[in-house]
């Protein structure tokens, strides 16, 4: 019977060691019920430093994706300046404007707008020009034949730019068209 008592004593000692363990883990909850101000600072800065990082970072793409668009735009529109210049008679001439002529005679379904830049009422700079590409064309028009009775046989389409880093950006210019973009880049397609 030994052996029975010392295995009863044993599930005895067991017994008050787990005792004890949940007292002590139960006062030890009771002390610690919240978290401590240096806890909850760390927590918030992190927090803080990652929103940042993920602003910024979001930010910069969604400008990025918006210049690509203005790009894809003038490409859009150069697409529908030079269907309209085929379909003039004799030597191909450009439109005095972009603003009616290329919707109306359906070069383009819709002519695009600038996705977020409220500049020149929200339209792309456009300026057709004579051959010498400096001075503003005369006569012409913007349906074909009116527009094959005048002088415009080069233009300039420009977009402004909120990328200042954009590879296919450049200055703005000084005076004219794209003067007036808020940011120094601009993109510009020139019909030589």
């Amino acid at each position: 019977m030994p052996f029975h008592k010392a295995l009863s004593s044993e599930i005895v000692d067991h017994s008050k060691k787990s005792m004890n363990y949940e007292l002590r883990t139960k006062n030890w909850c009771q002390r610690r019920l919240g978290f401590t101000l240096i806890e909850l600072l760390i927590v918030i800065s992190i927090i803080a430093i990652l929103v940042t990082i993920i602003t910024a970072t979001f930010s910069g793409t969604q400008a990025k994706a918006r210049d690509t668009r203005r790009k894809e735009d003038l490409d859009a529109i150069k697409k529908a300046l030079e269907l309209f210049k085929s379909d003039t008679t004799g030597s191909a001439k450009y439109p005095n404007t972009t603003t009616g002529s290329l919707v109306t005679n359906s070069y383009i379904k819709i002519l695009p707008t600038d996705p977020s830049i409220i500049v020149n009422g929200g339209n792309y700079f456009y300026a057709a020009w004579q051959s010498n590409g400096s001075t503003a064309c005369t006569g012409g028009g913007d349906i074909p034949t009116t527009a094959s009775e005048g002088n415009c046989v080069r233009y300039t389409l420009i977009a402004c730019l909120e990328n200042t880093l954009d590879p296919n950006g450049v200055a703005r210019p000084p005076s004219g068209n794209g003067s007036t973009c808020p940011n120094d880049r601009v993109y510009i397609i020139t019909e030589p």
